[in-house]
């Protein structure tokens, strides 16, 4: 049997993904990301009416949407992880440590699928190489590509036809 060099690397990744958040726990990881996530779509939901803000009342003219966005993606990244710090605080009370690490190895799992899924999406749609040739005897490719199913590649655009 063969092992194609894609799918260990693919492994590889995945048992990184599973032993990072069975060891850090799904309450850690979870909120790590939620914080960065969240943070994002704060600041840049809000960068704007936040500009206006430090423009009138903060006299601030030098980037103020810049610093807008800032100090909204902190403030946002800062509350997650106080609230992270509350639910790990409560979850170690009440014992549900061994819990918190058995989901963190299913959010890892998911993690893990999920960015290896992504990697295959932009390796077989990408238009440098044939990446077919790398993935044809991959275990992950044939797995996982029917479950996220096929996109279909738009006809390029003709130009003053």
């Amino acid at each position: 049997m063969n092992i194609a060099t894609i799918d260990i690397i693919f492994g590889a990744l995945l048992i990184l993904f599973v032993l990072r958040c069975t060891l850090r726990g799904f309450v850690e990881e979870f909120m790590s990301v939620a914080s960065v996530v969240l943070g994002l779509i704060v600041g840049f939901l809000l960068f704007k009416n936040g500009a206006v803000l430090l423009r009138t009342e903060f006299g601030l003219t030098l980037f103020p949407e810049l610093t807008a966005f800032i100090v909204l993606f902190l403030i946002t990244f800062l509350v997650i992880k106080l609230l992270e710090a509350m639910i790990k605080d409560l979850v170690e009370r009440i014992n549900l440590d061994s819990l918190d690490h058995i989901a963190g190895f299913m959010l890892g799992l998911v993690e893990g699928v999920l960015i290896i899924s992504i990697i295959l999406l932009v390796l077989v749609y990408q238009p440098l190489f044939n990446a077919i040739v790398l993935l044809e005897k991959s275990w992950f490719y044939h797995i996982l590509l029917p479950l996220i199913g096929e996109l279909q590649r738009n006809s390029p655009v003709k130009l003053g036809a």
